[in-house]
């Protein structure tokens, strides 16, 4: 049996209570914490996985307290820690600062919570005629935590090294590691079941695609954190899945509503855009229901690229590029010129973001690529007349400028090389020199005898 993976998950612990004492216990903690891994067992039969749970405690706010309507996956257990071994203080002061830390918790429906009991060998020694320290802990244990003991833990002194203070801290950070690990596979399961549920009512009226985009693909955000990106680039294949389907629908006269949003004229064709983060700005368009058809497309597949890079699947990359550039060229209506400039960029990006992935029998996939590019660079010098023997006519050029105007200025390279014809003579011999390489001598030749047309 294969061992199973390794992940490391980060949570955010808010601590409340004695600042200082969490304060000073927070590089330990931190440090102890992910050294050992925990078995994650996910449900429907998914194989488990080893994890390291790392935590970034901070102090206690009000604000990091879920708010109503909030359906963030990444919501974990709260803290409240004391060091206290006065009864007095205890019934004073501390109790009270517990019961409206308690209060806050359960206004916000927030279950996930423990409360740390440090205890300290010099503090005893100190205070002689103070009860001992497990009649606070039982206090605590009688007023809050009624049937739910676990809730209290004690530490003993965690920065001490004798054998009673490690087995203490050993068995702090195991229930610390527990309670982490099942709030936030809780929090996942009940995710997982809304999200689910918002796609069962994709039938009724008013129903949003959009909205449930943003809720799947916070999910694929967990994933990948979590660095599962199979299970990151699922979600967005669903996602991809759901709307080709919708799409499909719409082209046999049955459309939802809120596809009309998506019907918007293209006014942008600068092609994919692979090398660089993906910003936030395309999010934002699908989120505000502003995002035209390629954008969408553009956006998901940026995003399917990354994760197939991380999965070490380049190879992928080509051949789902090529399907998704057929896709665009069924679905959308353009201006004349426009998909073919999308389309040869595309390939362009895509070819350069693998450079160096690919090893020499993946290299197949990459030459329909390049000869795609090939096709679409010579049908674009076609229609803005720059393979005339007469040269552009004022209709092509008119053309060419409308077709500048849709590149934005992240491309201002692309046309002044095409008007050249350097770009087609480099595709054509680029692509050529692959089939070549993999044996396709045919599709070679072929190539060859449209660089000759070309150039009669």
């Amino acid at each position: 049996m294969e061992a199973p993976d390794v992940l490391t998950a980060c949570a955010s612990l808010p601590g409340a209570g004695d600042h200082a004492l969490f304060t000073s216990l927070y590089n330990t903690l931190a440090q102890q914490l992910p050294r050992e891994p925990m078995e994650w067992r996910r449900s429907y039969g998914r194989a488990p996985k080893m994890i390291h749970l790392e935590a970034n405690f901070v102090q206690f706010k009000d604000d990091l307290l879920p708010k109503e309507g909030n359906k963030a996956l990444l919501t974990f257990p709260f803290l409240y820690w004391t060091d206290c071994c006065d009864t007095e203080v205890y019934k004073t002061s501390v109790k009270e600062d517990i019961m409206r830390w308690q209060s806050l918790l359960r206004l916000h429906g927030t279950v996930d919570w423990l409360i740390v009991v440090v205890e300290s060998d010099g503090k005893k020694k100190n205070k002689t005629k103070i009860l001992p320290r497990t009649s606070i802990v039982d206090k605590i244990r009688n007023d809050f935590c009624n049937k739910q003991s676990d809730r209290c833990v004690v530490l003993s002194d965690p920065l001490k090294d004798y054998s009673r203070a490690q087995e203490s801290s050993s068995s702090f950070l195991t229930k610390l590691r527990t309670l982490l690990l099942m709030s936030f596979t809780k929090n996942l399961g009940r995710f997982e079941d809304d999200m689910r549920t918002l796609r069962e009512k994709r039938t009724e009226p008013g129903w949003s695609f959009c909205d449930y985009f943003m809720v799947q693909e916070e999910l694929a955000f967990v994933f990948e954190m979590l660095q599962q990106f199979e299970d990151a680039l699922v979600q967005y294949d669903e996602l991809d899945a759901l709307f080709t389907q919708y799409v499909l629908n719409f082209g046999a006269g049955d459309g939802a509503n809120w596809l009309g949003s998506f019907c918007a004229p293209v006014r942008s064709w600068i092609g994919l855009v692979l090398r660089r983060h993906i910003g936030m700005q395309k999010r934002e368009q699908i989120q505000r229901d502003q995002a035209s058809l390629l954008d969408l497309r553009s956006y998901l597949f940026s995003h399917q690229c990354t994760l197939l890079i991380f999965l070490q699947r380049p190879w992928e990359v080509t051949q789902r590029a090529l399907e998704l550039l057929h896709n665009c060229v069924q679905e959308l209506r353009m201006l004349e010129g426009a998909l073919d400039c999308w389309v040869f960029l595309s390939c362009l990006e895509v070819l350069q973001r693998i450079e160096g992935c690919c090893d020499q029998v993946q290299l197949h996939a990459n030459c329909s690529l390049w000869a795609y590019a090939t096709e679409k660079l010579k049908s674009l010098g076609s229609l803005c007349g720059l393979v005339s023997t007469n040269g552009p006519d004022s209709e092509d050029l008119n053309r060419t400028v409308d077709l500048l105007a849709g590149l934005g200025i992240e491309r201002p390279e692309t046309v002044s090389n095409m008007s050249q014809g350097l770009q087609f003579d480099e595709l054509s011999n680029a692509a050529m020199e692959m089939y070549r390489a993999i044996g396709r001598m045919r599709s070679a030749r072929l190539l060859g005898k449209s660089l000759a047309e070309f150039y009669m």
